[in-house]
């Protein structure tokens, strides 16, 4: 399919989330890509802290081709209204986490949902704005109970929505699971009543891995630093029991750089069809098992480091199966996810680089 060429030099992108793990390399595309960005922060310590962990930050700063606005609190009336003048493109990456609360309903189903309608409202009042591009996730394909009682052999779609959002709920992760299906669910019932003059575009990634550049060129990072959240369980297979995840994740990795890399893309009305949603998920329809596939990496790509323990495989990390379909999304945007292996074995050269540069530091 051929299409119109997409002029970046007439784009300007306003980018949420520019700190987090995704938003950041996604940023950099976005700088990379030659196009303008405004970036949305909380504090003024964030653009210092982005500016030392990346030169090209530092240099798009100096150039004007970037520039940071300060927003300490998103859902306050009219925050995000005030720095939308001239804007052709939001990229919404900014979201609240899954975190434990009295309350799950206040603390992160209801802003969950007032992130993205309080994005889409005051993006309708802004004339230049065309598309607004929104980070949602796989796990708004299915119910938290599926967990408890996989469907493995049915392939997923992004026609497939959890509707198990009710409550009440168990734990801070259903809730969360709940929040981006409403989020989801509360995107679409805006655009079918309010019919903005732009279009929206929902991605849908699955579990995000992959090195985390915010690390490279910040002098205190430690292998310790890697080894949060996500990364943590999925490394533990090749590293220690210690870092086992206390429940089973799902098979389906994504690159973190093919999510910021898709989000970069959807820009371009040409490429990527308005009012459309894509799931960001590589090594589709079969998935991988962590356990197996991650000590396989490690004994095919770093042999030696397993040999001295460096890499001692001692951890373990349950999969449940998942099938989802990513064909749509790859005939789209034109490009393959990048593979499970590549993503495991990037991930684990940064694990040990940043270990060895800890030693030297002592």
């Amino acid at each position: 399919m051929s299409h119109k060429a997409h002029d970046i030099s007439l784009e300007h992108l306003l980018i949420t989330g520019v700190t987090g793990y995704i938003g950041f390399k996604t940023l950099i595309f976005a700088l990379e890509r030659a196009y303008r960005v405004r970036a949305v922060v909380r504090s003024e310590r964030d653009i210092n802290d982005l500016k030392h962990k990346s030169t090209r930050i530092a240099r798009s700063l100096d150039q004007e081709q970037l520039q940071f606005v300060v927003i300490p609190n998103f859902l306050e009336s009219d925050a995000i209204f005030k720095v939308l003048e001239g804007i052709t493109v939001i990229i919404h990456l900014a979201s609240p986490l899954a975190i434990e609360t009295d309350d799950y309903d206040v603390g992160i189903v209801k802003p969950a949902i007032s992130m993205v309608t309080t994005v889409l409202e005051a993006a309708n009042r802004v004339t230049s704005i065309r598309r607004v591009i929104l980070t949602s996730s796989c796990v708004t394909l299915i119910p938290f109970e599926w967990n408890i009682n996989p469907d493995s052999q049915r392939l997923y779609t992004v026609d497939d929505v959890n509707n198990s959002v009710t409550g009440p709920f168990s734990t801070a992760m259903e809730a969360y699971w709940a929040s981006k299906a409403l989020a989801r669910v509360a995107t679409k019932a805006f655009v079918n009543h309010a019919r903005p003059k732009y279009d929206f575009i929902n991605l849908l990634p699955s579990v995000v891995i992959g090195p985390d550049d915010r690390l490279d060129a910040d002098p205190t990072a430690k292998a310790e630093s890697l080894l949060q959240g996500t990364r943590a369980a999925v490394l533990a297979p090749a590293l220690t029991a210690s870092l086992n995840s206390s429940f089973p994740y799902v098979g389906t990795p994504v690159h973190v750089a093919d999510v910021a890399r898709a989000h970069i893309d959807a820009a371009d009305a040409g490429l990527v069809p308005g009012n459309s949603e894509y799931i960001l998920s590589s090594d589709t329809p079969n998935g991988v098992v962590w356990n197996r596939n991650v000590q396989d990496c490690c004994r095919k790509f770093f042999p030696e480091e397993v040999i001295k323990k460096r890499l001692p495989l001692e951890g373990s990390l349950t999969a449940i199966k998942w099938r989802l379909s990513a064909r749509q999304t790859e005939e789209t945007f034109g490009w393959q996810f990048t593979g499970f292996e590549e993503t495991v074995r990037q991930l684990i050269s940064q694990y040990l680089h940043l270990e060895e540069r800890s030693l030297k530091q002592y």
